[in-house]
């Protein structure tokens, strides 16, 4: 048996190494994503400061309103607090012919323009105002001192809300020199006890209907004492409806229909009979606007148009149409491009004790 011869086999040749290839970005690619970053940065950016931006003018906007809600409730909790001491007397001292309910104390509620007439000089009223008694115990001590007043908190003060345009100057320390900024603002109006007039006015008057008993001090000159001061600014609308519950008036206009509530006198409503007696619930509204738009509109000591024209005056029906008003007030400064808020409640009168009752 024969053996096949071995065949030689060639042996491939072992590969030639390649030469190392450079590594890194060429130009083209360090510029391309230079740009690419840029882009990027520029929308962070971008993004970063409209953020910034609404956060601060919503925080600012958040404070702002803020003081409008601290001065809205201090309303309603004043307002609560109203008084009128009613008590039964003879309707005269000399030949009396029945027993009526008596106050000398008083309750008023409506347009400033009917309850309160012209504003001083450099001032403008608008909306309405209330003006009332309520046993705050607030005093003034004079010049040179006073008696102290410290355990008698539950002393009578005349009390009162409205709204004002005209000048900080008033509301600013003496070293405070910037210029004077012409807003409106929610005031509040604070007799001292030892300062209050209400019974020089009424005592002793059974058929007084005057209103010199706020007027005086709301028409006094801000050097002289006037006992006003801003509770917040940029508050452009406050409006008073008194009303009886919903049970005795479904439509809630009977108690006040020409929008005046003045406890001095009767209406002709037989079921309504509202002489010296407080309105068991008060509806409360007020309107007010950001400090950008107070600012936007600000034509110096001309108060500025905000829409108010023709709304919530008095007259017959115009407690009806209040809330006409109100959507009305909302349209005109929704195009007026206005920033604004609306509070709203019913306050109760704790002391009311209502009754179509005013003599026996």
């Amino acid at each position: 048996m024969s053996v096949p011869p071995i065949q030689a086999r060639a042996i491939p040749a072992a590969p030639r190494p390649r030469p190392a290839r450079a590594t890194g970005f060429s130009l083209v690619e360090m510029m391309v994503s230079m740009a690419i970053l840029s882009m990027l940065l520029v929308v962070l950016l971008g993004i970063l400061n409209q953020t910034s931006t609404t956060w601060r003018y919503t925080s600012g906007k958040i404070k702002q309103f803020r003081a409008a809600r601290d001065a809205y409730d201090s309303i309603t909790r004043r307002l609560g607090q109203a008084t009128l001491n009613t008590y039964w007397d003879y309707d005269s001292p000399t030949a009396p012919t029945r027993y009526q309910r008596q106050s000398e104390l008083r309750i008023l509620t409506g347009p400033m323009a009917t309850i309160a007439g012209t504003a001083p000089a450099g001032k403008a009223w608008t909306t309405h105002g209330a003006f009332f008694q309520t046993p705050v115990g607030f005093t003034a001590t004079a010049a040179g001192g006073g008696p102290d007043a410290t355990g008698l908190e539950n002393l009578l003060n005349t009390w009162g809300y409205f709204v004002e345009f005209g000048d900080d100057a008033a509301m600013r320390p003496p070293f405070h020199t910037a210029p004077a900024r012409y807003r409106y603002r929610l005031c509040e109006f604070m007799q001292p006890s030892n300062q209050l007039t209400i019974y020089r006015h009424t005592s002793g008057n059974p058929g007084y209907t005057g209103r010199d008993w706020f007027t005086e001090g709301l028409n006094a000159a801000p050097g002289a004492g006037r006992p006003v001061h801003a509770l917040a600014d940029n508050v452009i609308a406050l409006v008073f409806i008194p009303k009886l519950s919903v049970q005795d008036d479904a439509t809630e206009t009977r108690l006040a229909p020409t929008l005046v509530y003045d406890s001095t006198t009767a209406v002709t409503d037989a079921a309504v009979n509202p002489k010296h007696q407080l309105p068991p619930v008060v509806e409360v509204t007020m309107v007010a606007i950001d400090e950008a738009s107070a600012a936007r509109l600000a034509q110096g000591t001309t108060a500025p148009d905000v829409g108010l024209t023709g709304l919530f005056v008095a007259g017959p029906g115009a407690a009806a149409r209040v809330r006409d008003d109100l959507r009305t007030l909302q349209e005109r400064l929704t195009q007026r491009r206005i920033q604004f808020r609306v509070f709203t409640s019913d306050v109760v009168i704790r002391g009311a004790r209502w009754s179509t009752e005013q003599s026996n």
